[in-house]
């Protein structure tokens, strides 16, 4: 047997040559992957930093998985509906049930507590803090029936957005503050309420119920809330 046929019978029972190039493929797809697992690892540490930094920060805040999620769709009432609350609701309801005012007045409860909302065109002319007359009567009967109760009162002026810009009032903020302030003077002057009970505040167009979309949507906006507060709240 000749040298030449010797050699080519040894390479033959050898692995066959694609085997080389395969398994430089294979070893080189291994480093690959090695290095990608080295930096996964780099970057799991740096994640663990950072967690642990924000649990250090956020040390004693209630986690977010802990927190019951609220549905902001749906008004939730307060959480207990006290006997006195029963008895006003009952008799706000009946004093503001009439016809006419339809519309114009609404009752209801939330996290604030009782709510008894006027629209604009009951209490007030357009861009003006004057209480009308006929409104004065129903104001005062209001205050009767608040009266018999204990809880703070906070009075709410709210506008829509439309801009008014007059030397008295230079933007919402004075218009829904002024409403708030008459509303407030006239319960402690008119229906004997106590001072230390009653409190006014403004917010301008800045808490609708209603988007400012329409003139409908915006007659709803322009109100005074009378709110007893829930003694949460307070």
């Amino acid at each position: 047997m000749s040298r030449w046929q010797k050699k080519e019978e040894e390479q033959q029972r050898g692995s066959p040559l694609w085997m080389t190039t395969y398994s430089d493929m294979v070893t080189l797809l291994l480093t690959f992957f090695v290095m990608l697992f080295a930096f996964a690892d780099i970057d799991k540490a740096k994640y663990e930093q950072i967690a642990e930094s924000l649990r250090g920060a956020l040390k004693g805040m209630p986690s977010i998985l802990e927190t019951p999620q609220r549905d902001f769709s749906v008004l939730e009432p307060i959480p207990m509906v006290t006997p006195e609350f029963e008895s006003l609701y009952e008799s706000f309801h009946e004093l503001l049930g009439d016809e006419e005012l339809a519309g114009a007045t609404d009752i209801y409860m939330d996290e604030r507590g009782l709510v008894v909302s006027f629209k604009e065109k009951l209490f007030f002319d357009i861009g003006s803090i004057e209480i009308k007359p006929a409104a004065r009567v129903l104001l005062r009967r209001v205050g009767e029936i608040l009266s018999r109760g204990k809880n703070q009162i906070r009075v709410e002026g709210h506008t829509c957005d439309l801009p008014i810009r007059s030397q008295r009032f230079p933007s919402n903020w004075e218009l829904s503050v002024g409403r708030a302030t008459n509303v407030t003077r006239f319960l402690i002057e008119e229906a004997g309420i106590a001072p230390g009970r009653l409190a006014a505040t403004g917010y301008a167009e800045f808490r609708p119920v209603a988007p400012n979309d329409s003139e409908e949507n915006r007659a709803k906006n322009r109100r005074v809330d009378i709110v007893l507060l829930s003694m949460e709240t307070e």
